[in-house]
């Protein structure tokens, strides 16, 4: 906050002898600045963004705000491929849905119409979003890691197979949070 004030403390004004001059900013301006910046101190320490959450709830909470549009996203970019080339399968250098193999159909179906659900559920908070990434996770880790000949000529790279991997294990351990605390709380 220092740093962003001093620079807008002096402004440049005229340029006197091929050197600009600075306009200093009177010091009752300063005084507002600073009493603002730290007026909201100590309330937002406490009660402002932490990178922990506060519980179960608020993990989930987050956790589904990231995905959401990730699964959004995702589902948006294979739609495409089920009515032609779209840009996944372009980048996997197949022409057509037709050329497909048949789990790689069956997976590019579950994220045509599975990603967007996945979304909705995922931005509603609810049960379903949470059942569509465990469903989408596990098609592409067991795919990706178990069965890569059968989805040739396309390729699951193995950052986005962790990623799943990743999403499930958050996924659980969010949720057995999620219980506990219920437990606890019982």
């Amino acid at each position: 906050m220092l740093a962003a004030s001093a620079s807008s403390v002096s402004r440049p004004r005229v340029a006197i002898g091929g050197r600009p001059t600075r306009a200093r900013t009177p010091a009752s301006a300063r005084s507002v600045v600073r009493t603002r910046a730290s007026s909201r101190g100590d309330d937002d320490v406490e009660g402002g963004f932490s990178l922990v959450p506060k519980d179960a709830a608020d993990g989930l909470r987050r956790y589904r705000a990231v995905l959401g549009p990730l699964f959004l996203a995702g589902g948006l970019l294979h739609v495409p491929d089920v009515f032609g080339a779209g840009p996944v399968s372009s980048a996997c250098g197949v022409g057509s849905f037709a050329e497909l193999t048949t789990p790689l159909k069956a997976l590019t179906l579950l994220w045509a119409v599975g990603g967007p659900v996945t979304a909705t559920g995922l931005f509603a908070g609810t049960f379903l979003g949470d059942v569509g990434v465990t469903l989408i996770a596990s098609a592409e880790i067991v795919l990706g890691i178990d069965f890569p000949d059968l989805i040739a000529p396309a390729e699951l790279p193995a950052p986005i197979v962790a990623a799943q991997c990743v999403n499930i294990a958050s996924l659980v351990a969010l949720r057995l949070w999620e219980t506990a605390e219920k437990r606890a709380n019982d």
